[in-house]
């Protein structure tokens, strides 16, 4: 068989299903992360000029 048969070609495999068959709760960890991540976005944003989307900036303003 050679590599460019069909069997062999690329198969694209979704990241996380979970997010594509509905939205599951975070964990506690997962959602500090995820606060984490949100206030990194905005601070990047601020300096770059960007405007940061309002969800965004309420998952950022979240105790963690």
């Amino acid at each position: 068989m050679s590599a460019t048969s069909p069997e062999h070609g690329y198969v694209h495999v979704p990241r996380n299903t979970a997010a594509a068959s509905g939205q599951k709760k975070a964990t506690p960890a997962e959602h500090r992360v995820q606060v984490a991540a949100a206030r990194l976005r905005v601070t990047l944003d601020e300096r770059l000029g960007r405007e940061t989307p309002a969800k965004t900036k309420a998952l950022a303003k979240e105790p963690i």
